[in-house]
Parts: C-alpha cells; sequence; structure tokens
C-alpha cells in the first residue's frame, strides 16, 4: 500500500481525480464522469485513503475541502477541480468549462464553496455506493 511520498506519487498516472469517497453528491458526480467520458484514462482516488491523504500532504491541501484533480503536475482544487473534469468529458461540457472560464474565479469558487459545504445535504439520505465495472475497478487507486 503506498505511504503517500512524494516518488510514489508521482508514479501515478496523469488526470487523477481526489474526491470524498463517503459523499453521495461526490460519488454521482464520479459515477457521470465514468458514464459520459470518452478518453478512459482518468484515475480516481478517495480523498481519505492513504493516497488521497499523502497526495493532499504533498501539495499543501491537506485542510482543503474540495476535489482535487491533478495532471501534468498541476493540481487544481474548488472551481477548477470541477472545470478540468468538464473539459475531460468534451463536447457540450467542455464548452461549458470554455465559458466558465470568462467568468471571475473568485465568483465560481464562492459557488463551489456553497455547494461542497452543502453536498451531504444535497445527496439523498440513502447512501449509494459506487460499484465500478471490472474495466472501471483498475482505475481506482485507493
Amino acid at each position: 500500500m503506498p505511504t503517500g511520498t512524494k516518488s510514489e506519487i508521482t508514479a501515478y498516472p496523469s488526470p487523477l481525480l481526489v474526491y470524498d469517497g463517503s459523499c453521495g453528491f461526490c460519488s454521482r458526480s464520479v459515477r457521470f464522469i465514468l458514464r459520459h467520458e470518452r478518453r478512459h484514462d482518468l484515475s480516481f482516488v478517495t480523498r481519505n485513503s492513504e493516497l488521497g491523504k499523502g497526495l493532499r500532504r504533498t501539495h499543501g491541501l491537506e485542510a482543503v475541502e474540495s476535489m482535487l484533480w491533478i495532471e501534468g503536475g498541476q493540481v487544481f482544487a474548488e472551481s477548477g477541480a470541477v472545470m478540468k473534469p468538464a473539459g475531460y468529458l468534451g463536447g457540450w461540457w467542455r464548452r461549458l468549462a470554455v465559458l466558465g472560464s470568462f467568468c471571475p474565479s473568485f465568483i465560481l469558487n464562492g459557488v463551489y464553496k456553497l455547494i461542497a459545504k452543502n453536498r451531504r445535504r444535497l445527496s439523498s439520505k440513502e447512501t449509494v455506493c459506487l460499484v465500478p465495472s471490472p474495466d472501471q475497478l483498475k482505475r481506482f487507486l485507493a
């Protein structure tokens, strides 16, 4: 099991999405990505796994309550961690991400923080587990 050291972290594939695996809203977002993606090269890590904690520690983001998108040595949090998956999905989602890039980041981050703060209330009372297919499962690193 990886301990999350910098040398181990750089060995993982890119792009990489770090998400809250105990949040129904976040799990539904991951299922949405899996359903709509075209490239199938995105890897996933839960934020509270040893690898997720190591990634957050390496990038100085332990206290950040945000999804993270890690690609090409860059880390995107808050609204950037939403815009990157939208671009990854392509099609109309990419167009929405481009349109969103014209909006000031303080506004996008404010909306992100509002949703993140209420994400557990926005998800249904029933917890629906994310069950990836065997092909998808190999992309879940932790």
